[in-house]
C-alpha cells in the first residue's frame, strides 16, 4: 500500500518539509504505520509522517530545541495547524515564530 506522507529533513539553517508517497515498507509498525525513519534510525535527521499535523508538531519541537526553549501544548497545537507555503512539493521552515505567528500563516521559501 502507498500513503500520502511528508518527509521532514533537519538542516542547520532550516527544516525542509516535503510531500511524498510512502509505502508500507517505509512505515514503522510500532507507530501504527504512521511514521517512517530512514534506515530505521530513530535519531536520523530525516523522518517521515503520514499525517501533516504530526509532521508539523515534529518540526516545531525540533525548532524549539534548536532555540534552546521548551514548547507548550498550546504552541504545539498552533504549530500543527500551520499552513505550509508549498513550492512544488517542498516547504522550507526557518523558525518557530514563523510557525506560531497567526498573521504569517506560511513559511518563507
Amino acid at each position: 500500500m502507498r500513503f500520502l506522507g511528508y518527509w521532514v529533513t533537519v538542516d542547520a539553517a532550516k527544516i525542509v518539509l516535503e510531500r511524498s508517497i510512502l509505502d508500507e515498507t517505509e512505515l514503522d509498525p510500532a507507530t501504527n504505520w504512521k511514521q517512517a525513519w530512514q534506515n530505521q534510525n530513530r535519531e536520523a535527521r530525516y523522518k517521515g509522517y503520514v499525517d501533516l499535523g504530526t509532521a508539523l508538531t515534529h518540526v516545531a519541537q525540533v525548532l524549539a530545541a534548536a532555540e534552546g526553549r521548551s514548547i507548550g501544548q498550546s504552541e504545539i497545537e498552533r504549530a500543527s495547524r500551520f499552513d505550509p507555503n508549498w513550492v512544488g512539493d517542498r516547504c522550507e521552515i526557518y523558525s518557530l515564530p514563523s510557525m506560531l505567528d497567526s498573521t504569517v500563516g506560511s513559511a518563507s521559501t
